[in-house]
């Protein structure tokens, strides 16, 4: 009887201990499963603890199948799952390239986008043909004169051009692929005299009204003309303005008319 009640305390001193060693044994592994294998507990990764041994309750023949999430543990794949601690197998590569099928340059073959895509549309513009200058001689008129005969005109035109954009709508290039003329230019016509027969007569009066002034001036010092007022000046001035007097056409007039009205005032006096 001594022994029985010895026994019992024994396991009841034992079995704290016991639990306590159960409870350690596949800490860095999961935890027990609950399979026993050689003898030895089975952790949940599906390794054998080198050291807890299975008690008589635990079935010896239990088969463990470790729980995984099965999945792509590739980071560089495209189907990469990051809960996945077990691969399958199933990870797909990326391939860079256009997969836009509206692009020109549209890759069948690749899985992700690189923004490469590049799409093309047709724009029309209109654009302004610019009139050109013809200068046409006229006998008829003096060497020197123009006149207008037409009046230009700018045309116009429709230019229809192929615009490549890339993938943010920017233009890349473009195309002329076709223009039509909407309205024709009208060039300017100019007409330009080449007759010099009234040029030299003028260039001849205006001598001869040079020549007629300087007589007249050099002869009636307190005269009225300008050549008279022209000699009282210093030297330095005079010269510019007998400059000026000389290649200006109107001095030289102004003085003849000078000179026929002092002529009338003397027949009047005499």
């Amino acid at each position: 009887m001594k022994k029985v009640v010895g026994f019992i305390s024994l396991m009841i001193f034992l079995m704290p201990v016991t639990v306590l060693a159960q409870r350690g044994c596949c800490s860095s592994h999961g935890g027990v499963s609950g399979a026993c294998r050689g003898g030895y507990l089975v952790c949940n990764d599906g390794t054998t603890s080198p050291s807890c041994t299975c008690s008589s309750s635990s079935p010896s023949n239990k088969t463990y199948t470790p729980s995984y999430t099965y999945g792509c543990t590739d980071r560089n794949a495209i189907n990469y799952n990051p809960k996945a601690d077990k691969d399958d197998g199933s990870c797909i590569a990326k391939v860079l390239g256009c997969t836009n099928k509206n692009a020109i340059n549209y890759n069948s073959s690749a899985n992700s986008d690189d923004k490469s895509c590049k799409f093309t549309k047709e724009i029309t513009e209109t654009k302004t043909i610019k009139h050109k200058t013809k200068y046409i001689d006229n006998d008829e008129m003096t060497a020197g004169e123009e006149r207008v005969k037409t009046v230009g005109q700018n045309g116009e035109k429709q230019v229809v051009y192929v615009v490549t954009l890339d993938s943010s709508g920017n233009e890349i290039s473009r195309e002329k692929k076709s223009e039509v003329i909407t309205k024709k230019a009208i060039d300017k016509v100019i007409e330009q005299g080449t007759n010099e027969t009234e040029t030299i007569i003028a260039t001849i009066l205006w001598f001869i009204c040079l020549i007629i002034s300087f007589n007249y001036a050099f002869k009636n010092k307190d005269g009225n003309l300008l050549l008279n007022k022209i000699q009282k000046e210093r030297m330095e001035k005079s010269i510019l303005l007998y400059i000026l007097y000389v290649i200006t056409v109107i001095p030289a007039f102004i003085d003849i008319i000078l000179i026929v009205i002092n002529k009338i005032k003397q027949k009047r006096v005499n």
